[in-house]
This record gives C-alpha cells, sequence and structure tokens, in this order.
C-alpha cells in the first residue's frame, strides 16, 4: 500500500521483504544491538583541499538537509515519517541522529559501538574525516546509503558558497516542510507491481527459491571462539586493497576465463572455507549466498536514486561442492518474500551454529558515488568508500567492491567469535588463492 497522511506525518505497511529482515535483525535487541544493520561509509573525505578558505566541514555537514525515509521510526506492522513540526522538533531530531565522534579514530571503531536507534544516524569522525550512515537493514540496502552519502556530498558541494559565507536559513523555515514526502519510497512489492495473488508459476519460482535456504543444514564452517552459549560483542573488519595494476591484470584474467571479478572471488573464498574448515567438517558441501539488487528492473523512479533510502534487494542461496575445480565454482555462481517470511518464523534450532564466511558484492562503487564532486576550489574528493553490516553470529562477510580503480575486499566479523589475527589471515588466504589462480603477480 501506499503512503497514507497522519495527524503528524506519513505512514505504510512493511513489506514481506522489510518484515523477513526486521526478523532476522530485531532479536539483537536484547543485547543493545541489530543484526545485519549495514553501515556505509565514506572516509579520505578532502573538502576544499587546494583552497586557502578555512572549512568548516563539521557546520556543513550539520547544515545538509537529509534524505527524508532514512527518519523512519521503527513500526510494527507499520513503518512511520514523522515531518518535524517546529524548529524546535527539527533541531531535537538533528541532535539524535547526527554525531560528532571526536576521540574516535576510525568508523571502524564507531560501527563496533552503535546500539539499535529509532532513526538512521550520520557520524562524523574528524579524526579520519570520515562521513558514516548507519541504519537497520529493513529501511535501506547497502546501494541506497552509498547513493545517499553521494547525495549528501553533492548537496554539500552545491551550497558551498552559502555554508562558507556563514550566512546559514534557518532550516526550518526555509523548507516546506511536508513537500518531502515525494520522496518516500514504498516497498519493494509495492515498487515493482507485484501482484497480490500468485500464479502458480510465480510460486513455484518463489518456493524453489525459498527452497535454496535448506542447504544451510549440514554445510561446513571456519573455527570460531567460545561455544553455543558465547554472546556476540562488537562487530570489527579485517580489509585488503589490491593496486590499481593488479586490480586490472585480475579482471582481464577472470574476463579470459568467461567469469567476471566477483565470481573469480567467490570461488576462491569458497576454496579458503573448505580449506580452513573446522577439521570435523572436511568433506561437508559450502553454502553461500547470492545477493540480487531489484533496483536496476524496476520502473521510475525507483531504479534511480531518487528512491535512494530503500529496500530493493534479494538473495537465496547456493551450494559448492568440495570435489568441484575452482573454474567451475567460478561460473556457478552467477510469491519469495512472504514465503521466506513463513520460513524464517518456523526454523528449527540448529544442531550446531553456522560459522562459514559468505560474500556481498557492491560491484564498481562509482555507479553510485564519484570520486569527485565540484571543483578543485569548491568541491571534495573521496578518497575511499566502503560498506559492511553488523554481525552477531558466528559467520561473517566478505564485501567485494572495486572504487577509483582499486579491489577492495572488506571482511566483517564479531570479535566475540574470531580474532583479528584469525581474520586477517584468512582474507590474505583469499586474496592468495585469487591471484594464484588468476596467475597475477602482487
Amino acid at each position: 500500500m501506499p503512503w497514507t497522511p497522519t495527524t503528524s506525518g506519513f505512514t505504510r505497511p512493511l513489506g514481506p521483504n522489510e518484515v523477513f529482515i526486521k526478523l532476522v535483525s530485531d532479536p539483537g535487541h536484547a543485547l543493545g544491538r541489530e543484526h545485519w544493520a549495514p553501515p556505509r561509509y565514506i572516509y579520505g573525505l578532502v573538502g576544499f583541499a587546494r583552497s586557502a578558505t578555512n572549512f568548516d566541514a563539521l557546520q556543513l555537514v550539520t547544515s545538509s538537509f537529509p534524505a527524508p525515509q532514512s527518519s523512519c521510526a521503527r513500526g510494527i506492522p507499520n513503518v512511520i515519517y514523522k515531518v518535524p513540526g517546529s524548529t524546535d522538533a527539527l533541531n531535537e531530531w538533528a541532535s539524535q541522529t547526527f554525531v560528532v565522534k571526536a576521540d574516535a579514530p576510525s568508523a571502524d571503531d564507531v560501527i563496533s559501538t552503535i546500539a539499535p536507534a529509532a532513526d538512521a544516524q550520520l557520524y562524523y569522525i574528524p579524526q579520519s574525516s570520515e562521513l558514516l550512515l548507519h541504519t537497520a537493514h529493513w529501511r535501506m540496502d547497502g546501494v541506497s546509503g552509498m547513493l545517499l552519502l553521494g547525495q549528501l556530498v553533492d548537496l554539500m558541494t552545491s551550497h558551498a558558497d552559502t555554508l562558507l559565507s556563514g550566512k546559514l536559513p534557518d532550516p526550518f523555515e526555509a523548507f516546506d516542510w511536508g513537500s518531502e514526502s515525494v520522496r518516500l519510497s514504498p516497498s519493494v512489492e509495492e515498487a515493482g507491481n507485484m501482484p497480490l495473488t500468485a500464479t502458480e508459476e510465480h510460486k513455484a519460482i518463489a518456493h524453489g527459491a525459498v527452497g535454496t535456504f535448506a542447504l544451510a543444514a549440514g554445510a561446513l564452517g571456519v573455527p570460531y571462539t567460545g561455544d553455543a552459549s558465547t554472546l556476540p560483542s562488537g562487530t570489527r573488519a579485517a580489509k585488503l586493497k589490491l593496486s590499481p595494476r593488479m586490480t586490472a591484470d585480475a579482471r582481464a584474467a577472470a574476463k579470459s576465463r568467461g567469469v567476471d571479478i566477483t565470481s573469480a572471488v567467490h570461488a576462491s573464498l569458497a576454496a579458503v572455507n573448505f580449506r580452513r574448515a573446522i577439521p570435523e567438517h572436511q568433506g561437508r558441501h559450502y553454502t553461500s549466498t547470492i545477493k540480487q539488487s531489484l533496483r536496476p528492473y524496476l520502473p521510475e523512479p525507483y531504479s534511480t536514486p531518487t528512491a535512494a533510502a530503500a529496500l530493493f534487494t534479494s538473495g537465496w542461496l547456493v551450494r559448492v561442492d568440495a570435489s568441484g575445480t575452482w573454474d567451475e565454482n567460478a561460473r556457478a555462481h552467477r510469491e519469495y518474500a512472504s514465503t521466506l517470511v513463513d520460513v524464517i518464523k518456523n526454523l528449527p534450532t540448529p544442531t550446531e551454529p553456522p560459522s562459514d564466511m559468505d560474500i556481498s558484492s557492491m560491484g564498481i562503487m562509482e555507479k553510485y558515488l564519484n570520486p569527485e564532486y565540484g571543483t578543485p576550489e569548491r568541491g571534495f574528493s573521496i578518497l575511499n568508500a566502503g560498506v559492511g553490516v553488523k554481525m552477531l553470529t558466528r559467520q561473517g562477510v566478505v564485501f567485494v567492491w572495486t572504487f577509483r580503480d582499486q579491489l577492495t575486499l572488506r571482511l566483517v566479523y564479531n570479535e566475540a567469535f574470531h580474532t583479528p589475527e584469525q581474520m586477517n589471515e584468512f582474507l590474505k588466504d583469499v586474496q592468495g588463492d585469487l591471484l594464484r589462480e588468476l596467475e597475477v603477480t602482487e
């Protein structure tokens, strides 16, 4: 159903895909955490680097207008957007959703401390010149976050002269509050005009995709710290980056084999899962997730950055057997949500906690975020960008993307179950396998 007006804003029911993500994420609230909450960040944010003007980054960021759906309060079964009714209300919202972490060395140090919140939050970390956008996964996906951060930097650039002058308008008086509702996105089911009543063909496809979740049973895992009673702690990350030359060579080598670089990384990730499996798991299959953005297949404006703040993704599981070769595995990695909700609600307690390392690819980050905004005198250079999720389980996820012609692998994990040394070595093993199979030298 579409958004409908209320006395204080707008509301709509959560869609099945959003309900599914909430079912996965919300149990962590009892521990003051939220599973799969996806932080996105841009760092090395160099503002007006070649200008003699004394630039106040904090003032510029806090004066920028946020994307409205990022303000949606958590509601069951509805999602709610409240329109600010006064200057005080707007200031209160800004104080709760924009946070300066002056003492934090980096965004990674902030991510591990963030608790669930009613609204999306934007953090500014001066020491590392980072902007960190953090929110519940049911509100938006990884692509959404990068699109929003790109729009934010673009907005800051376009208003640079006004902001630098120090003559800032009152944010409540300067905007027609309520008109921003045109940017509120529907659920993916509504955006895609998905029928309420599924045909037999649709049911068969949906049940086939949902059925892949059974592949998780009996899959291998890697060693972890603690036992089944150990509670999760903060999310941490290990990261590796290939040089532009190595990235270009790896892409070319993968293409010559008829696969893309993501498929090549996926095959190497599977190989390392097999090599580093718990000894008792030797001979088991590896199960991994195929995640798909539905945004390119939606009609306008939902396929465009205008509808950035939304959850427009889906996924299913695939099985990789230990007997498959690297080439075979690389080639293999090329009415759903509603059924999945019922499956998740009725899943039995696993006999052993899963502890495999999975993958999620963002592809070419420049599709969502420009490296440069504005001009050298009135603009920004974004030197790095990144994505991730909060992890409360023994599993980890390797996020893969390229930005400024460099392939990045970022493995997120929970520090209660894995050590930095273990995860760094795991990621180095993936990189080594990838370069060896593609015959790329460092």
